[in-house]
């Protein structure tokens, strides 16, 4: 079945260009959800003002030209306003006041809409809002007043009933007046058109991509001269030349420094200026084991009477090696693209730093694999003299073994490894940055050091040691150390015996961290010797059923023995290292004396029993802890 329908109407009658279009209320609640949609809800507020702007102005031109006055032009408005439909009643209420020329001092119009149909719908579509919704009534009575009255006039919602206040009132005052009493929040008169800040958005987006080709460009050619292997100095030049920024990185103690764009005069006055004004801020300094940091925080700018400085670190593995920085002075100030390139700058210092610290850990791990081999004995001496070339370490000169000992926090056996390796990479870095070219490795478990004696004056091996053990204290604060250290070697081939010396001194480090083999005196005499049997049968002889050193109990007894006999028979200071009673320690010494059937106050039957238990420390066969 088809249907055909031809027919033309036409309302002669209607006007072209001001005809009435027929809406319902629900219908601008629609077109207000669309306009949320697509332009968003902070945007809407200036599109729906300025449309009713346009239509307040056109209602007040009409009633302009019908010769009214004004007192029944601000009459008419609020009667032509509800014939638009946008609201069913008003509440008016204006005071003006003139001066005697007749003009304008002052306005204070005020009043309620009723049943305002932004509200309404705005309510129905989009639920209650934070502040007034009845843009399109106060664009409106803006519009109207302000022709009415030949100057500015604005009106401002105080409540609404779209923000869930009881009824929509307003104020009307003129624009001078508003601005009088410092007005901010009054309606988007002057706000940017959606047009005009499309323009500013993509003259943005220009900005942002010009920014980030550059950056982009800038990044390339430092990889290039990194990937090339140029210095540190070179990628400061660089830097330079593309950003025309002068740049410095420093280190830790802000005293080793690399800088371009400034003459060496021009680097030393503001390195000093920075220096003070740090000082007289008094700037929070992270304290560190290389001296005074500042915070490793990106970004960080620092301004002075004569120069800005924008600070980013310069991090490897996590860990802070320096600062990198722009400096400004004059009136250039930092741009926000700068905090961009100087991160890029110092990510580039950064891989150079990682590139030299691999090497370096490299090169000393050679080092200590070649320090392992001595150890055991591998090689004989012209190889070790030989092969010691390549390591920078003359080893034909009198040198040290020292074993350090270390208890650290951490109870797993991967956590145990990693302190180990950081341990190691301490003492790699401790000693070249004191200028000490050692060789450095684990061997047995421990770590081991070989120093030699230089030529020039320097202080005693013990002094050296007593640094280092500060040192790493203070970096590993919860871990404890001990160390043990051989007799000055004389020739490189005895370096095995020399280690023997270390382990032994260190097995007496218990009240004393750091244990000489040379204090032990005549003990170290005894097992230097070798006559490990002899010493084993003399204790047999001596110490009877009680040496049985894998006995707890009797292994026990010889540790008060031990203590008793070093305190000198002091029974309080024996009681106190040993944490027991009085009467608890008086029972044990009577004990030991009768097993042994000895007198422990008898001095050369306490030298006697004294000296043999040292010589079981050093074996080994005893540990006192």
């Amino acid at each position: 079945m088809g249907i055909k329908v031809s027919e033309e109407s036409i309302n002669e009658e209607l006007a072209i260009n001001e005809r009435p279009i027929v809406l319902s209320s629900s219908s601008f609640g629609i077109l207000r959800k669309q306009l949320v949609r697509n332009i968003g809800m902070e945007r809407i507020g200036s599109f729906l003002f300025h449309f009713g702007w346009e239509m307040g102005i056109k209602d007040a031109e009409k009633a302009k030209d019908e010769g009214l006055s004004l007192e029944e032009l601000i009459k008419k408005g609020p009667l032509l306003h509800i014939e638009s439909g946008h609201i069913r009643g008003i509440v008016h209420d204006c005071d003006v006041k003139h001066d005697e020329s007749g003009n304008v001092l002052s306005v204070f119009g005020r009043g309620v809409w009723k049943d305002s149909y932004e509200a309404i719908e705005h309510k129905k579509m989009l639920g209650i809002s934070r502040k007034p919704v009845c843009h399109t009534l106060i664009g409106y009575s803006s519009g109207f007043m302000s022709t009415a009255f030949g100057e500015p006039l604005l009106a401002k919602e105080i409540t609404c009933i779209g923000a869930g206040d009881a009824e929509c009132r307003w104020i009307v005052r003129t624009e001078k007046e508003w601005a009088e009493e410092a007005q901010t929040d009054l309606p988007m008169y002057n706000e940017t058109s959606i047009v005009e800040e499309l323009e500013y958005t993509y003259d943005q987006l220009l900005e942002q991509k010009n920014i980030i080709t550059r950056l982009a460009d800038f990044q390339q050619k430092l990889t290039e001269e990194v990937l090339n292997g140029n210095t540190m100095q070179e990628i400061a030049d660089i830097v330079y030349e593309i950003g025309r920024i002068p740049v410095v990185i420093v280190g830790l103690d802000f005293r080793t420094a690399i800088y371009s764009g400034l003459s060496e005069r021009e680097h030393e006055e503001l390195k000093l200026d920075l220096e003070q004004h740090l000082e007289k801020q008094e700037m929070p300094y992270l304290k560190s084991d290389k001296g005074n940091q500042l915070p490793s925080i990106k970004n960080k700018v620092i301004k002075t009477a004569v120069q800005e400085r924008l600070i980013t670190p310069v991090l490897v593995q996590k860990e802070v090696l320096g600062y990198c920085s722009f400096v400004y002075r004059g009136d250039r100030e930092p741009h926000a693209e700068d905090y961009l390139f100087l991160n890029r700058c110092a990510n580039a210092a950064s891989i150079i730093l990682l590139n030299e610290k691999t090497k370096f850990e490299s090169f000393e791990r050679m080092k200590g694999n070649f320090l392992e081999h001595i150890l055991t004995g591998k090689f004989d001496a012209g190889e070790i003299i030989r092969r010691g070339q390549y390591t920078n370490v003359n080893l034909e000169e009198p040198y040290h073994i020292t074993v350090v000992n270390y208890e650290s926090p951490e109870t797993s056996l991967e956590e145990s490894f990693i302190f180990q390796e950081q341990l190691l990479e301490t003492a790699f870095r401790y000693f070249h940055d004191n200028g000490q070219n050692i060789l450095v490795g684990n061997h047995d478990g421990s770590l081991a050091l070989l120093i030699t004696e230089e030529k020039n004056e320097r202080t005693s091996i013990s002094v050296e040691i007593e640094k280092f053990h500060e040192f790493i204290k203070r970096k590993y604060p919860q871990a404890i150390f001990r160390f043990g250290i051989s007799n000055t070697g004389r020739a490189i081939e005895n370096a095995p015996n020399h280690w023997e010396e270390a382990k032994i001194a260190l097995r007496f480090a218990r009240k004393k961290e750091i244990v000489l083999f040379q204090s032990l005196g005549i003990i170290g005499v005894l097992i230097n010797t070798q006559n490990t049997e002899g010493i084993k049968m003399i204790a047999h002889q001596e110490l009877g059923a009680m040496y049985d050193t894998k006995d707890p109990k009797k292994a026990e007894q010889l540790k008060t023995l031990y203590i008793f006999l070093m305190n000198a028979g002091k029974l309080e200071q024996t009681m106190s290292d040993l944490a027991l009673s009085m009467s608890g320690l008086r029972h044990r010494i009577d004990k030991i004396e009768n097993i042994l059937g000895k007198n422990l106050r008898d001095p050369n039957e306490g030298y006697q029993l004294l000296m043999i238990l040292k010589c079981l420390i050093a074996l080994g066969e005893l540990t006192i802890e």
